[in-house]
């Protein structure tokens, strides 16, 4: 038997933050924001929430439609990079929530790229040890908690939210068929937080000056994401003995509508082909391409036998693709 997604899920909070809500707060416009990025609105955590609550209601969602509750699941891996501590894990928060037990459970941390990277890593868990039958994945994310609201050039991308599948056997022929991933270090600083690590600890200095605010330099990700995507979802069909034309359903990370479309483009996918939730729901993240995963299945819009690519960009710089034949 093969490795594939057996059921999909997603939590968005309740509250809405409209462009005209950050206008309010910051120099900027509907027009400005809709226009270079095509984000409309985005969601916001509650104060009580932290990423692992966001990340446990998509999980929960996820497993009720895998038929399943957490006794059915044999491994957990959680993509942020808006954890809820330095540590433990925020993996280990949901565990909690979810009331596991023994089942082990783990950060991956490719910031953007990071569902992708631990859907990877949970498959081959999968394909290595047969005694993990079933991986639970999630990206989560509160971005809301990191972000500059005086800042233009990033708070009005980002949005908080939470996706997850379930990973199960399906027959062969279906499933994961090939993954690409990959990291450029020369790009290390394109995107991140500066301080509050072990290379800059948290001090009235770092929070004065503003240091444990996520930053961007968004030309620097354009120049990225619009080479390396590609190059990742090329790469990883070529695995599978697919080319682009073979393309259903393509899930790009939702980090801009212009960027998503000019990757598009590059792969001479159409359009039509690749779901957004970008306008509703902004950037979020790691939690970016399970919700709208989540959203297409939902939709009908990704049918049995369909080639579904997943593909990513994020910090790092890095990048990565997985390829499925949807069961």
């Amino acid at each position: 038997m093969a490795i594939g997604i057996i059921a999909t899920g997603s939590y968005l909070p309740e509250t809405v933050v409209t462009n005209d809500d950050l206008a309010r707060r910051v120099d900027t416009s509907d027009a400005w924001i809709t226009t270079r990025t095509g984000i409309r609105e985005r969601r916001l955590a509650a104060p009580h929430q932290a990423s692992s609550d966001l990340g446990a209601h998509a999980a929960r969602d996820a497993l009720r439609r895998a038929g399943t509750g957490g006794d059915g699941i044999d491994v957990l891996v959680a993509a942020t990079s808006s954890p809820d501590r330095v540590q433990p894990s925020t993996a280990s928060h949901i565990h909690a929530e979810l009331g596991l037990t023994d089942v082990p459970a783990f950060d991956v941390g490719a910031v953007c790229s990071g569902f992708v990277y631990a859907m990877a890593t949970a498959a081959g868990l999968m394909t290595a040890f047969p005694r993990y039958q079933r991986s639970l994945v999630v990206g989560c994310e509160t971005y809301s908690r990191i972000l500059d609201y005086q800042d233009r050039s990033t708070c009005v991308f980002f949005g908080d939210g939470a996706g997850a599948v379930v990973l199960g056997a399906v027959p062969d022929g279906y499933g994961v068929l090939a993954s690409e991933l990959l990291t450029d270090s020369s790009r290390l600083d394109v995107v991140g937080v500066p301080a509050g690590g072990s290379a800059e600890p948290a001090s009235v200095r770092t929070v004065e000056e503003g240091r444990h605010f996520f930053t961007m330099n968004g030309r620097a990700v354009w120049d990225f994401a619009t080479e390396a995507l590609p190059r990742a979802v090329k790469s990883a069909l070529a695995t599978a003995g697919l080319d682009c034309g073979d393309v259903d359903v393509l899930i790009t990370h939702q980090a801009n509508a212009r960027l998503m479309e000019a990757c598009a483009d590059a792969l001479s996918v159409p359009r039509d082909r690749m779901p957004m939730t970008v306008d509703r729901y902004g950037n979020t993240a790691a939690a970016s391409v399970p919700i709208t995963l989540d959203h297409a299945v939902s939709e009908g819009r990704v049918r049995r036998g369909d080639v579904v690519v997943l593909a990513t960009v994020g910090g790092g710089m890095t990048a990565g693709a997985v390829v499925l034949r949807w069961y």
